[in-house]
């Protein structure tokens, strides 16, 4: 999921003619500070290309599928709690870095709390995975800080 978010974003940095030369650069920038910090792909590879090919229009539905096929997602408005949080229990043990904090970060903020990102429509999967975003983000490990 990181993956796709991630490459929208080097995209409209290159249509931007701000070209992929700068991400490595370490001098002022205010990109989005997602690009600052070097998530590994939460999602399993087969539930993402399942749900790339064709890739579903719009911020919600592409993330409501990745959910769905992960079983995230008990119904569209619910997450399925247990899930996601074993999940990303087995995905620290499995990727480099000290992601723990991260990890108990999204727990605390995005699963055990009922949070709205408020796009134009409910979509219970956007919420969660911008939420999961911003607590990767506050809780990057200096070693995968790039920015």
């Amino acid at each position: 999921m990181y993956k796709l978010f991630l490459f929208a974003v080097i995209i409209v940095l290159v249509i931007s003619g701000h070209g992929l030369a700068k991400l490595d650069k370490r001098g002022a920038s205010l990109k989005p500070l997602s690009a600052c910090c070097d998530i590994p792909e939460l999602g399993d590879e087969k539930h993402l290309a399942t749900c790339s090919n064709p890739k579903p229009a719009g911020p919600c539905e592409d993330v409501k599928c990745i959910f769905e096929k992960h079983g995230f997602l008990t119904d569209q408005s619910t997450l399925n709690r247990e899930k996601y949080t074993a999940h990303l229990r087995s995905w620290l043990h499995s990727h480099p870095g000290n992601w723990t904090a991260a990890i108990d970060k999204v727990v605390e903020d995005c699963v055990n709390k009922d949070i709205r990102q408020y796009l134009d429509k409910p979509c219970k999967a956007y919420d969660v995975f911008v939420c999961t975003s911003i607590a990767f983000v506050k809780k990057c490990p200096d070693e995968m800080w790039k920015c």
